[in-house]
């Protein structure tokens, strides 16, 4: 798999993540070979059941929108404690996956206490929808304390049921794709927290990005696309044309200078301005190096050295390892008890 083209191709639809659910706006398929092999599984037709439930939870939302709004408005801009503590009662009779994202959006501005209580209830609903909105709060939430609020929560779930749902790998994905530093940071933050071995290669891409910028000014192209001049040489001066100015019992002459440049003139037509995230850079040393058993903190920024021994090293020691563990796993089960 390529480290730099983990994407869809441009005839894909957008993937729109309902926190937890997923649906595709068309019904063409992923075109880029080099996209991951779980991506490309999931794309579905709008036919599909995920566009089906999708669909379902927009139109709970739709529903329930002015109900949730109205219930904040009465119980949560007060200090009274009752009227609080009602209030999230009733906020737990909401279980529906669908409802969670509006949970999120609409108690956005509130205190820490009436948000930490809502991450609460969608931990306590025990849904791969749920975890699934815990990692998106722990990747794209503005607030630092929300995200490592949510991360913590989310690594409780996956510590009872053993691993992370599959979508919360389609968030980390996300994040690291967004080119927001901060995103990104926490993106990588969160597949260091639970382990997620399949996110390497994506950390690998995103530790250093490059951004183009400018063009033009090559043989056959618009000259004015140049972003700099750089001339490095020296100025000769000489005498271009003589007038000579006569007078009375006088002559003399007007001499005319001109300059000649003698030198090399350097135009910079492109350039790439390269960042690099040290906040993913460290998540990628701690997750590989805890999950392979060696530090890879020599391998330091050098991206095709990274991907060496991705595709050398790790991977195939990582599927041996699996491989392992499912037929022990399968062993243990035909076991009689």
């Amino acid at each position: 798999m390529s480290m730099n083209r983990t994407v869809v191709g441009r005839s894909c639809a957008m993937l729109a993540i309902g926190w937890g659910t997923l649906a595709w706006a068309q019904t063409d398929t992923v075109r880029d070979d080099d996209a991951p092999g779980w991506l490309r599984q999931i794309v579905q037709d709008q036919g599909s059941p995920q566009a089906r439930e999708y669909a379902r939870q927009r139109k709970v939302r739709k529903e329930l929108e002015r109900e949730i709004r109205k219930l904040r408005f009465e119980h949560f801009r007060t200090k009274n404690t009752a009227l609080r503590q009602e209030g999230m009662l009733k906020l737990r009779e909401y279980t529906d996956p669908a409802v969670f994202p509006l949970l999120i959006e609409i108690f956005e501005r509130d205190d820490a206490q009436v948000r930490l209580a809502i991450l609460d209830h969608i931990m306590d609903t025990a849904t791969d929808e749920g975890d699934t909105t815990l990692a998106w709060v722990g990747v794209f939430d503005k607030d630092e304390a929300m995200r490592k609020a949510a991360i913590d929560r989310l690594r409780t779930r996956i510590a009872k049921v053993g691993q992370a749902p599959y979508n919360v790998r389609l968030v980390v994905y996300q994040g690291l794709r967004s080119k927001q530093n901060a995103t990104m940071a926490s993106a990588a933050n969160l597949a260091n927290m639970i382990n997620l071995a399949e996110a390497i290669p994506w950390l690998i891409a995103s530790q250093v990005t490059g951004s183009p910028q400018g063009g033009g000014g090559g043989a056959g192209q618009d000259q004015s696309g140049y972003l700099a001049y750089i001339a490095i040489g020296r100025q000769v001066a000489f005498v271009s044309d003589l007038t000579p100015v006569v007078g009375e019992g006088a002559v003399a002459f007007d001499p005319q200078l001109s300059v000649v440049n003698e030198g090399v003139l350097l135009r910079i037509s492109g350039a790439t301005v390269y960042s690099y995230h040290t906040e993913v850079h460290g998540s990628l040393v701690d997750l590989s190096t805890r999950l392979s058993g060696e530090s890879t903190r020599d391998l330091g920024w050098n991206v095709p050295a990274w991907q060496r021994w991705y595709a050398q090293t790790f991977a195939p020691a990582w599927e041996a390892k699996q491989r392992e563990a499912k037929a022990a796993e399968t062993k243990a089960a035909a076991e009689p008890q």
